[in-house]
């Protein structure tokens, strides 16, 4: 379902980007990634709304609009993924995941308390 238009394009721009660009298959990985490129360049920077609560604006102007009606409607929630590999210092690759919480915080009082109750009762079952 067209949801963008481009003056460029029209209202299905990744199927004319690929066209433009002779993409056979899936496998054209090289031809796809600058298809990819060129699609949201064209959409972001040149598109106008064709639907919805904010049809008639610049895409530019309405991506915001609906990143937080979407939140607000509890249709989405704000998420961010890197493109590329991410790696740490220690050299390791890191696997990206959304979570609500990426660190613990040892010094929480009930969390504390709770670990120490078990860790406590594991030694106890240890000795014996």
């Amino acid at each position: 379902m067209p949801v963008i238009k481009t003056a460029k394009y029209g209202e299905l721009t990744a199927v004319e980007v690929c066209k433009e660009l002779k993409v056979q298959s899936p496998k054209d990985a090289k031809a796809l990634a600058d298809a990819k490129e060129i699609a949201y360049k064209e959409g972001f920077y040149g598109g106008t709304m064709i639907i919805g609560d904010f049809k008639g604006e610049s895409v530019q102007e309405a991506k915001s609009k609906v990143r937080a009606q979407l939140i607000e409607r509890g249709l989405a929630v704000a998420y961010a993924e890197p493109e590329n590999l991410v790696v740490s210092r220690s050299a390791d690759e890191c696997i990206v995941a959304l979570m609500d919480q990426w660190y613990l915080d040892y010094g929480e009082p009930t969390w504390r308390a709770q670990t120490e109750k078990c860790v406590s009762w594991t030694r106890l079952c240890l000795l014996y």
